[in-house]
């Protein structure tokens, strides 16, 4: 088999790397108007995990598929982010301004929350892309498989800051701009995908189990479904 048939091993990993770099263009230009970032991120993983299952079909309108059809939660989601990261960035200048005796207390417990948003933000949008159910459940179920996946949470996050982390070597950021529009948020998208694909699959696996493929339809509880519709 010529390595260049579209069957080959390299043209179909060369594929994979145009679909992350189609993924991440999208992702950056849907995250400018701010508002539409947390959908943007929500389609983001939807996509990257159909590259990780061999899935994709189009890979730019599955990400819109996904951004429309997850726009309302993902960005009530993203809106309660912002807020929380709003109220620890304006307690950090306040203590920077009046510094107390007990400065590090307050100091430690804004960092451990901090740290608990992050982890519950690592997971919260892949939840979203591929699972049914209200905020409150999806904010649950975020904190649960994040803190019960602990070590492969910790290297999502990792690779999440790693693109952005650059910036702060030198001049090294700005010399792999180019690279960083093509894969910064896309890739460690893919990787992300790959690490929660298993746990996804258990949970697909046993919901499946316990409902009946007939009873999919019903509506009115966690539902596992490509096309997310919100419960009445």
């Amino acid at each position: 088999m010529s390595i260049f048939n579209i069957d080959s091993p390299l043209m179909r990993v060369l594929g994979k790397i145009t679909d992350i770099v189609i993924i991440n263009l999208l992702t950056l230009l849907l995250c400018i108007p701010v508002i539409t970032a947390g959908a943007s991120f929500t389609a983001m993983h939807y996509c990257c995990l159909k590259l990780v299952r061999n899935e994709e079909s189009g890979i730019a309108k599955q990400f819109f598929h996904s951004f429309k059809d997850n726009f309302k939660q993902s960005t009530i989601i993203w809106l309660i982010f912002l807020v929380l990261f709003g109220f620890f960035g304006v307690d950090l200048y306040l203590l920077y301004l009046n510094p107390t005796s007990i400065s590090y207390y307050i100091l430690g417990g804004i960092l451990v929350f901090a740290v608990l948003i992050l982890f519950i933000g690592s997971m919260v949008y892949p939840l979203q892309a591929k699972f049914v159910n209200p905020i409150p459940r999806t904010l649950k179920a975020a904190f649960v498989f994040s803190f019960k996946n602990f070590p492969r949470t910790l290297l999502i996050l990792l690779a999440e800051a790693l693109p952005f982390s650059l910036f702060l070597i030198g001049n090294v950021g700005l010399y792999m701009l180019p690279l960083e529009l093509c894969f910064c948020f896309a890739a460690p998208g893919f990787l992300a995908a790959k690490l929660y694909d298993k746990g996804f699959k258990k949970a697909e696996d046993a919901y499946l189990a316990e409902h009946p493929a007939e009873d999919l339809s019903a509506g009115d509880e966690h539902i596992f479904s490509d096309e997310p519709i919100l419960p009445d």
